[in-house]
């Protein structure tokens, strides 16, 4: 008798196991989601923000790989800004490799326009984010845009806004949900992500700007947060447990 060409509904023994490092993270990710009362049909797709470097990486990985509770069709989206020349292409053609290696599909976008007179970089950057995440949102049927922000974001971003006095809420951080994006993975600190990264056995890149002296979030993050680390090794989460909604 000819094997029927109907393909049989996955089992669990079908999907891979994540390691002990990975488990603990699909359940905070998971957890995380539930708690922004997302609700993703199983026909609906997410959007994997990944520029290749760690904390993205390890996302795109956890999702793709080990997230099947999420029930949802995954899909990876690359922003090239250009401005690190053949540094920046290296980042596109090494999540290019990884869509592949994960079977998913990627979705790459360029920005072309330089900064207007008196707009930084950064806000430029931050800028066309925003717009090409709606962007895609709408042209997949209402598609959430997971990104890779870490605990240790949260904790420069407070800081930042609290010693700049930038609008919002003073000393406000991050929220797990705004808009079309998701940010499963903000209660995780940055070094779990690489310990599961190294799990994987999964390279991933350095992006030079996030060290640039010219960037004060780069800065931050190269002389004020180890300092701060070394004299207070709680300090990141001292920091995001502080509840500035009732101050």
């Amino acid at each position: 008798m000819a094997e029927s060409s109907k393909k049989r509904p996955k089992r669990p023994s079908d999907y891979p196991v994540p390691g002990a490092i990975g488990g603990q993270l699909i359940r905070t990710m998971l957890k995380a989601v539930r708690s922004t009362k997302l609700e993703i049909p199983v026909t609906s797709h997410i959007l994997c923000a990944c520029s290749g470097g760690a904390d993205s990486t390890a996302l795109a990985l956890l999702v793709a790989r080990y997230g099947r509770r999420l029930g949802s069709r995954v899909s990876l989206l690359h922003i090239n800004h250009g401005w690190r020349g053949e540094e920046s292409d290296g980042d596109e053609a090494f999540v290019l490799l990884l869509g592949k290696k994960l079977g998913i599909p990627v979705w790459v976008e360029r920005l072309e326009e330089k900064p207007k007179k008196g707009e930084s970089w950064e806000a430029h950057a931050r800028d066309f984010r925003k717009v090409v995440f709606r962007r895609y949102s709408a042209r997949l049927e209402g598609a959430s845009i997971f990104t890779g922000h870490t605990a240790d974001d949260q904790a420069e971003t407070r800081l930042w806004r609290l010693f700049t006095g930038a609008p919002a809420k003073l000393g406000g951080g991050i929220l797990m949900r705004h808009g079309v994006e998701v940010r499963p993975l903000l209660g995780v600190r940055r070094r779990d992500l690489i310990s599961f990264l190294h799990e994987e056995k999964q390279i991933w890149r350095e992006d030079s700007s996030n060290f640039d002296p010219r960037f004060l979030r780069a800065r931050m993050r190269r002389d004020l947060m180890p300092v701060l680390e070394e004299i207070f090794p709680k300090a990141i989460e001292s920091i995001n447990s502080v509840d500035h909604s009732k101050s």
